[in-house]
C-alpha cells in the first residue's frame, strides 16, 4: 500500500507529461516541416523556371505562394514570359544545387516518418501506462479487473465454548463442517454448563468471557454466538462488548418465526431436557419474546431418546442411532398437537436430525445453524445480483481445524477444567453401539422425496419493470418462485392499511392458490401488505412475513441498546402509516430513537420507483453508497442496516461492501425461511429432497389469473 502511495502521483505525472510532450512536438513539428517543405518548393520552382524546364502557361495556371524574403534576396527575379539565361558553366551549378534540394527533401522526408514511429510509440507506452494506472486503481477500490487482489475476506463466524470437551458431530454448531464459511472456536476457561445454567459469573470467568468476544472479533468474526443456549444469560454483557452482532442461543429466532404464524398456531421446541429452558424465563421473555408458561410453545425435551444420553455424558452421539428416536418423538408430539406448525431445534447439538424431521413431517425447522447463516447471511455477497468481485468466495474449506483449547494463552490453559485429551478419554469409556443403517434406510423408503422448496410472492396491481434483486424478478432467487397478483389491491389500498371485501376476498384466494401450489411461504411485493399479515397468516399454514420489517427483532436483539439500525425505505414517511402494525406484529417502534428511518426518495434516479418506471442501478447505486455514508459520519453508532423497501435488494452488496456493516433485506428474509425447508448438504439425512434445477421460470404480470379476474385488475393487460 505505501509503495503504491507513493507510485501513484509519479505515475500520474509521468502520464500527464508524456501526453503534453507529445502534443507540443507534434505541433511544432509540423510546423518546421510546413515551413521547410514551402522553401523547398520554392527554391525547386525557380531552379526549373531558369533551366526552362516550366513552360510559361503552366505556371500561370499554377499559382505560388508568397515567396521568403530569405528568397527574394538571393533570387534573381523572373517574370512569367521571360525566358531565363544562364552564363556559361551556370547550368552545371543549378544541376547540383537541385540534386542537393533533392537530397535535403528525401532527408526530411524519411525524418519525417522516424519521428511518426517515435510519436506512435510515445503514443502506446502512454496508452500502456494509463491501462497499468487504471488496473493499479480498480485494485486499490476493489472494482473491477484488479478486484480479486483486494477483494474482501469472506464472512467469519465466532463461536464462544463452555470448558467443556466433547467430540462433536457434522451438524453440531462446535464442528466446523456444519458451516459453509469459516468459523473460529475460543474456550473461556472456567465457564461450565452449571454456571450458565445459573446466569451468573465470577469475576474471572466474566474477565475471560470479554477477552473471548474481542479475541473473536480481532480474528474478524463478523457474528459471534454460543455453543450453549444457557449462555442467553449472558446476551445483555456480550452485546455490550462487541460490535458484531451477537446471539448466545437459538432462541433468538423466535419473535421472527411467531410474526410468520397465527396465534393460534403452535411452535414446538425441542431441547435436551424439557426442565432446562424454566430457568431462563425472564431472559427468554425480556430478550427473545419467548414465554417459557405460554401455550403457543410446547417444550419437549430429548433426554430419554435411546443414545441421547451421551450428550449429558460428553461422549460421541452416534446420530444414526439417535436419529430414528428424535423423529418418532417429534411425530407422537404432533399427533397430540395438531396446531404445531413449525419446529425450533434449542440444544446446539440438536441440527444433525432438522433434515430428518423436515423430511418426515414437513415443517419448517429452525435451528442454531439456520441462525448463524442468517446473521452470516447480513454480511455475504449476493452472487445473482448487486455488485460483484468485492468480496471472496468461501473455499469450501475451513482454515483449520481445531483442538480445544488451542487458541488459549498457556496461563488460561492451565485454568481450564476441561483438558484437552479428555475427549479421547470420554471415546475410551465406549459410547452406544449403533445399530445398522436399516433404521435410517426404513425412514428414507417411507418418505417420499419432496420437492424443492418454492417461495410465493403476493403481488400488488401494479406493473413495473423489475430489476435483479426486486422481489418481483425471478432472478433474484437460487429456488423457484411464484407470483400472484391481488386485483384491485393498488399501492394506494395497501397504503391506507385497510382492504375492500371484493378485494380482501381476492386477496385470501391469492393466498389459498400459492399454498395449493406448494410453496413453503409467501412474501409480499410491498411493505405496505404487512397491515394485511394478520390476514394471510389466518388463511394460511405455511409462514407468511409480508415486510422485510419482521427481521427487526432478531436484528435488535443481537446488538446493545445504544447501538442503532439504520432502516432504509422508499420514502422516509412511509413507515408512519404502519406504525401500530409494525409495533404489534415486529417488535418495531416507529418513534424509537434506536431505528435511524432515511428515505432515498432524493437519491438522483431512485424517482424511477414512484413512477413505475425501470429503475437504473448502475446510475442508483452511488447515491445509495453516498446517503448512507454520509449518515454513518454523522451517527457512528449505527450497526446493521435493514431495507424495509422490496426495491433496494439490488443495492445491499455496494453498501455492504462500502461500509462493512450487515444489510438484512426482502431477499435475505425469505431465504432465512426457505433455508428452514432445505436439505443442509453438510449434514443430517440426505437425498431426501429433490435439487433445484437451477431454471429461472419466466413470468408474464397477471399470467396466473382466471379471466374473471383479469377483469378485475387494472394493470393486466
Amino acid at each position: 500500500d505505501a509503495y503504491t502511495r507513493g507510485l501513484l502521483p509519479l505515475l500520474l505525472s509521468v502520464s500527464r507529461c508524456s501526453h503534453t510532450a507529445a502534443m507540443m512536438h507534434q505541433g511544432m513539428l509540423n510546423h518546421h516541416v510546413a515551413q521547410r517543405l514551402d522553401l523547398l518548393e520554392q527554391e525547386l520552382l525557380q531552379v526549373k523556371m531558369q533551366s526552362g524546364g516550366v513552360a510559361p502557361m503552366m505556371m500561370m495556371q499554377q499559382p505560388m505562394s508568397p515567396m521568403p524574403m530569405s528568397m527574394r534576396a538571393i533570387s534573381p527575379a523572373v517574370t512569367p514570359h521571360q525566358t531565363p539565361y544562364l552564363p556559361h558553366g551556370q547550368h552545371d551549378i543549378m544541376f547540383q544545387t537541385h540534386k542537393r534540394i533533392e537530397e535535403t527533401h528525401k532527408a526530411l522526408i524519411e525524418s519525417m516518418r522516424q519521428t511518426a514511429e517515435r510519436h506512435d510509440k510515445l503514443l502506446a507506452s502512454h496508452g500502456l501506462l494509463m491501462d497499468t494506472h487504471k488496473k493499479m486503481m480498480a485494485s486499490r477500490v476493489g472494482l473491477g479487473a484488479g478486484a480479486k487482489k483486494a477483494a474482501k475476506q469472506h464472512p467469519k463466524l465466532g463461536v464462544v465454548r463452555l470448558d467443556y470437551n466433547y467430540p462433536p458431530g457434522a451438524g453440531d454448531i462446535d464442528s466446523p463442517a456444519s458451516f459453509g464459511y469459516d468459523v473460529f472456536f475460543r474456550v473461556v476457561p472456567g465457564m461450565t454448563f452449571e454456571m450458565c445454567q445459573s446466569g451468573k459469573f465470577t469475576p474471572a470467568v466474566e474477565r475471560n468471557f470479554s477477552e473471548a468476544i474481542k479475541w473473536l472479533e480481532q480474528k474478524g468474526a463478523c457474528a459471534i454466538t454460543g455453543d450453549c443456549g444457557f449462555m442467553m444469560a449472558f446476551q445483555v454483557l456480550a452485546s455490550k462488548i462487541a460490535t458484531r452482532p451477537v446471539f448466545m442461543s437459538s432462541m433468538v429466532q423466535c419473535p421472527i418465526i411467531a410474526t410468520a404464524y397465527d396465534p393460534n398456531d403452535q411452535i414446538l421446541i425441542l431441547t435436551a431436557n424439557d426442565k432446562s429452558l424454566a430457568p431462563q424465563k425472564d431472559v427468554l421473555l425480556n430478550k427473545c419474546g419467548f414465554d417459557v408458561e405460554e401455550d403457543r410453545f410446547i417444550i419437549v425435551g430429548c433426554q430419554n431418546v435411546p443414545g441421547f444420553d451421551a450428550v449429558a455424558k460428553g461422549e460421541e452421539v452416534p446420530h444414526e442411532y439417535v436419529q430414528p428416536g428424535i423423529v418418532k418423538l417429534t411425530q407422537e408430539v404432533l399427533k397430540k398437537n395438531p396446531r404445531i406448525n413449525a419446529i425450533l431445534l434449542e440444544c446446539t447439538e440438536l441440527p444433525p436430525y432438522a433434515d430428518a424431521l423436515r423430511a418426515a413431517t414437513d415443517l419448517p425447522v429452525f435451528d442454531a445453524i439456520t441462525c448463524c447463516d442468517f446473521y452470516v447471511s447480513g454480511y455475504k455477497d449476493n452472487p445473482r445480483f448487486g455488485i460483484d468481485d468485492w468480496q471472496k468466495e468461501f473455499d469450501e474449506e475451513q482454515q483449520k481445524s481445531y483442538s480445544f483449547g488451542e487458541n488459549l494463552t498457556a496461563m488460561d490453559q492451565r485454568d481450564l477444567k476441561a483438558q484437552p485429551d479428555a475427549a479421547a478419554k470420554a471415546k475410551a469409556k465406549g459410547k452406544a453401539k449403533a445399530k445398522s443403517k436399516a433404521a435410517l434406510k426404513k425412514l428414507k423408503k417411507n418418505v417420499a422425496k419432496a420437492r424443492a422448496p418454492v417461495l410465493g410472492v403476493i403481488r400488488l396491481d401494479y406493473n413495473y419493470p423489475p430489476a435483479a434483486g426486486d422481489i418481483d424478478c425471478p432472478g433474484s432467487y437460487d429456488y423457484d418462485v411464484l407470483f400472484r397478483v391481488v386485483p384491485g389491491l393498488t399501492f394506494e389500498m395497501a397504503q391506507s392499511g385497510r382492504l375492500s371485501y371484493t378485494v380482501q376476498q381476492q386477496f385470501i384466494s391469492a393466498i389459498k392458490w400459492l399454498e395449493s401450489k406448494g410453496v413453503c411461504g409467501i412474501t409480499g411485493d410491498c411493505g405496505f401488505m404487512m397491515a394485511f399479515q394478520p390476514i394471510a397468516r389466518d388463511v394460511a399454514s405455511v409462514p407468511v412475513f409480508l415486510s422485510s420489517m419482521v427481521q427487526s427483532p432478531i436484528v435488535s436483539v443481537a446488538f446493545d441498546k445504544y447501538d442503532k439500525v439504520l432502516v432504509l425505505t422508499a420514502n422516509s414517511k412511509t413507515l408512519d402509516p404502519q406504525k401500530e402494525i409494525l409495533l404489534s406484529h415486529c417488535g418495531f417502534d416507529v418513534d424509537d430513537d434506536r431505528f435511524v428511518i432515511v428515505g432515498c426518495q432524493d437519491v438522483p434516479g431512485f424517482d424511477a420507483v414512484a413512477k413505475g418506471e425501470k429503475v437504473d442501478v448502475e446510475r442508483v447505486t452511488p447515491g445509495i453508497v453516498e446517503l448512507v455514508g454520509d449518515l454513518l459520519s454523522k451517527q457512528p453508532t449505527i450497526r446493521a442496516i435493514v431495507s424495509e423497501c422490496t426495491e433496494l435488494p439490488p443495492y445491499s452488496d455496494a453498501l455492504r461492501m462500502s461500509t462493512g456493516l450487515p444489510v438484512w433485506d426482502a431477499i435475505t428474509c425469505a431465504d432465512f425461511f426457505v433455508s428452514c425447508k432445505k436439505d443442509n448438504p453438510r449434514f443430517g439425512l440426505n437425498q431426501w429432497q429433490n435439487d433445484w434445477d437451477g431454471i429461472v421460470d419466466e413470468y408474464t404480470f397477471g399470467q396466473n389469473l382466471t379471466d374473471s379476474q383479469r377483469a378485475l385488475a387494472k394493470f393486466v393487460r
